[in-house]
């Protein structure tokens, strides 16, 4: 064998293993990349975890833990309504039926003497979940629209204010406290629900 034809076929020889190596590089990089296409599109296949999107929302009994005389009644009610008019389809639980998620709320604080303030701790918890997907603590302001000035300086200095005046600021704030409850939850709904948002407001 002639040294050329040697040279030749050792060649032939590199460039096939060459090949080789080219197309396995080339197989390899295309599943990695295909593989990685498949787990970030939504559209690919059920290994995608879809991100969450509720229309419905149950809301719980809201509970009153700030030690002070609340009327409590219809509280409940308030937060459903809430919920109705940034668009969701929200119902109380003891209204039965399946929702998107839970609501569970209390009233922790409410300070203040004419003018009250409530801070409400709530939490949202998808159905198909245990652990809450949202977890805040907004505060309300009663007197918060209109009112005559004077009025409201004078029953600043009120010695005795009427308790049912006292009732009414108190759960006044409180549903101020359950408007901005709604719209935290309907800004984190439309960010998809990332896990576990504290906010304060």
């Amino acid at each position: 064998m002639t040294i050329k034809r040697r040279i030749l076929i050792q060649m032939k020889n590199t460039l096939a293993i060459a090949a080789v190596a080219i197309l396995l590089a080339a197989g390899v990089y295309y599943s990695i990349r295909n593989e990685k296409h498949f787990v970030d599109d939504p559209k690919s296949g059920s290994l995608v975890k879809a991100t969450p999107v509720v229309k419905s929302i149950c809301v719980t009994p809201i509970q009153n833990l700030s030690h002070k005389p609340v009327p409590m009644e219809g509280i409940d009610n308030e937060l459903v309504s809430q919920l109705q008019k940034v668009g969701f389809a929200a119902r109380k639980v003891a209204d039965g039926g399946q929702c998107d998620a839970t609501t569970n709320a209390e009233v922790v604080d409410i300070t203040g003497r004419a003018r009250k303030t409530a801070r409400v701790d709530f939490r949202l918890t998808l159905a198909s979940e245990q652990v809450p997907r949202m977890s805040s603590s907004v505060e309300g302001k009663s007197g918060g629209k209109g009112g005559d000035p004077l009025e409201n300086s004078m029953s600043e200095f009120a010695v005795n204010p009427e308790s049912k005046e006292t009732a009414g600021a108190a759960r006044e704030a409180i549903v101020a406290a359950l408007g901005k409850t709604a719209a935290q939850i309907d800004a984190a709904n439309r960010k998809g629900l990332p896990p576990w948002q504290a906010k304060e407001q």
